[in-house]
């Protein structure tokens, strides 16, 4: 027999309307509901699958006299009434629930999934996801990287519903359909005049199962294919509800979504990895509770600095990316591996303003990240690990990580320094010409020129780099591999140094002045092409390099004291040896000597190279310091191998002495 059964209570304990369960998410529903559904749908993706997960949300209306056993359900919604009739906000849920029940249609808020496993185990009892799902309370038998671990999500459906009630429809991919319908309301007097349990079920009204056969279920509770429909009845919509949801999936899966684990659409919005620009434009990037927008730049733009730990205490994988910005919020969103952003982690101790993602991809690390997370999934908490001190520990190191990290990106302790982040990346040569040189990373505030308006480079992962200094990407042996099939560049502006005088170092403190540094007062005396002969260095004054991307530079006589690095990457081969590898894209041809410096949190000094190498043939060091010459093509890439006199493993910078 079909229809709604609320089990007796055996006259045990009664259950009121403030289902604990519920309570949790009905201070933000919304985001309540676009957190759970997401990541259960993400929870059940199909293994080994290119394809991603796909959520649609949907509002319909339909007939009330669709609504399955409507004349039951009313009757229970009344015995209810009575049974709590001294309770007043009892009684007012109660009333407005008949009275939605009257009316001539009940709103409905229709959640599918695709490219999911939908729920299996329908058919087999307490086994699968479907009895966990419906059944179970406040467990969860997800693996280590699922996004659930408590099995309290599956509330927050109820949270947006004016019945409490929700019905669930599934086709597994062993072709099990399967729909059933859940209402967690109240204890009542059920026929026999018992008190019942507060949860009852629709469906096979024998051990509360479902309905298995697909002719016995209507046809708009019917799926077509695998996944799962979740159909909240009674649907609380809210004017703004459908912006509330999307910027929800924006603020939490904005990772999955880029890495196309994810496809959400609400209403006749769809957000994917390629409408997802446009979309944080329209609804968050104005908006000061939103972080998405900065999280996405870091994530995506091609300037962003990129970490990886390999195995962080011996449980997988953890990766940051980092974009310092003026306008930043100095916040890294901490995501697991399922794309899932967990919270926004501040306190950082740094003297500039940035945005990052960090992402624990190792399955022992979110087995760990999970049995420390509340049911709400919103925060790491160490206590609530069955070792807290351990635990602590290990997000002690984490932290200490990250901050490393942060702060070893830029040089200056300055707190405004980043107001002129990646500057020299846009600059045409001609400001070169000016009188005022292009002021240093290390200036403060209130010190640095007024910068030209410009233009930042499109959001696109594959852009052209426009960094403005080069971080070491490889802290790790085995990280080459990766570097080298990154589709992101670094670039560095290319300092230059004229006449007698080195290249200034763009790190250090309060370097602000066009005069050279002293101590390498003849170190650029070699010729840059030979052909050319030595200029009088008294005659030729110092002044700031400044990098003019490829796509905007002018054509100028091929003449070697032009020469300039408009990109670089330097990234770390060998630690253990102090090898690493320096690319570099020059805006002419010609020969030139570059020098490497090391970038330190609050100054620079120039790294002592032990030996050097281009094309397999070795390359002059003078001083250990000064490189050449070498030999550069403006239509293809410089290509030259290093190793620092001294194995470290530190971030470093490429700069072209010009003669």
């Amino acid at each position: 027999m079909i229809g709604w059964n609320f089990p007796s209570n055996n006259y045990g304990q009664i259950t009121g309307l403030n289902d604990a369960g519920i309570e949790t998410f009905r201070g933000n529903p919304w985001d309540s509901l676009a957190r759970e559904i997401n990541q259960n749908s993400c929870d059940a993706r199909i293994p080994d699958s290119i394809e991603p997960v796909r959520v649609e949300f949907e509002v319909m209306n339909i007939p009330s006299s669709d609504f399955p056993a409507k004349e039951a359900y009313i009757k229970m919604l009344q015995e209810s009434l009575k049974y709590w009739s001294d309770n007043a906000k009892t009684v007012a849920f109660f009333k407005n629930a008949v009275d939605v029940m009257n009316a001539e249609e009940i709103k409905f808020l229709k959640i599918s999934d695709y490219n999911t496993t939908g729920l299996t185990g329908a058919n087999q009892g307490r086994q699968g996801g479907w009895h966990n799902l419906i059944k179970s309370v406040g467990s969860s038998n997800k693996d280590s990287k699922a996004g659930g671990s408590f099995g309290i999500g599956k509330h927050a459906p109820f949270a947006c519903s004016d019945l409490r009630t929700v019905f669930y429809s599934t086709m597994d991919t062993d072709g099990v359909e399967a729909f059933q319908g859940v209402a967690k309301l109240v204890t009542h007097s059920n026929d026999q005049g018992e008190p019942t349990q507060g949860t009852g079920y629709y469906g096979e009204a024998i051990r509360n199962e479902p309905i298995l056969q697909r002719d016995r279920i209507s046809e708009m509770f019917r799926r077509n294919e695998v996944g799962t429909d979740v159909f909240i009845a009674g649907f609380h919509a809210e004017g703004d509800w459908e912006t509330k949801v999307i910027r929800s999936v924006l603020e939490s899966f904005l990772v999955a979504i880029l890495d196309q684990k994810l496809i959400v659409k609400v209403g006749s919005i769809e957000i994917n990895a390629e409408t997802l620009p446009s979309i944080l434009e329209n609804y968050t990037k104005n908006e000061a509770e939103c972080l998405s927008y900065p999280y996405y730049e870091a994530y995506t733009l091609s300037n962003a600095s990129k970490f990886v730990l390999e195995n962080f205490e011996g449980m997988g994988e953890v990766r940051m990316h980092v974009l310092p910005g003026k306008d930043a919020p100095k916040r890294v969103a901490m995501v697991r591996s399922t794309g899932m952003k967990i919270y926004d982690k501040g306190s950082f101790r740094t003297p500039f303003k940035f945005a990052g993602v960090l992402i624990a991809e190792g399955d022992e690390i979110n087995k760990f990240l999970r049995q420390i997370e509340p049911p709400t999934h919103t925060a790491w908490e160490a206590d609530r690990h069955d070792d807290p001190k351990y635990a602590k520990a290990v997000i002690k190191k984490l932290y200490a990580w990250m901050n490393d990290k942060i702060r070893s990106i830029t040089p200056s302790d300055s707190s405004e320094e980043l107001d002129v982040e990646g500057l020299s990346d846009y600059l045409p040569d001609q400001f070169d010409d000016f009188q005022q040189p292009i002021p240093s990373l290390s200036e403060s505030e209130g010190e640095k020129a007024a910068p030209k308006e410009i233009q930042m480079q499109t959001n696109d992962r594959k852009s052209k780099p426009n960094t403005q200094h080069i971080m070491n990407e490889g802290d790790f042996p085995s990280y080459e591999q990766d570097m080298e099939e990154e589709e992101e560049e670094y670039t560095s502006p290319g300092l230059e140094v004229e006449g007698k005088h080195t290249d200034e170092n763009p790190d250090s403190e309060g370097d602000k002045e066009s005069d050279g540094s002293e101590e390498d007062g003849d170190s650029s005396s070699n010729d840059n092409e030979p052909d050319k002969g030595e200029e009088g260095p008294a005659d030729i004054e110092d002044k700031a390099g400044s990098l003019q991307p490829e796509t905007e530079k002018k054509l100028e006589p091929k003449a070697a004291k032009n020469l300039r690095i408009t990109q670089s990457r330097i990234f770390c081969i060998d630690p253990a040896a102090g090898k690493y590898r320096v690319t570099m894209q020059s805006n002419e041809d010609g020969y030139g000597y570059v020098g490497i410096n090391i970038l330190g949190e609050v100054g620079g000094e120039k790294a002592k190279v032990r030996a050097a190498e281009q094309l397999g043939e070795p390359i002059d060091i003078e001083n250990e310091i000064k490189l050449g010459p070498v030999l550069f093509d403006k239509k293809d890439r410089t290509v030259l191998t290093i190793t620092l006199k001294d194995p470290l493993r530190c971030a470093l910078e490429v700069a072209v002495y010009a003669n």
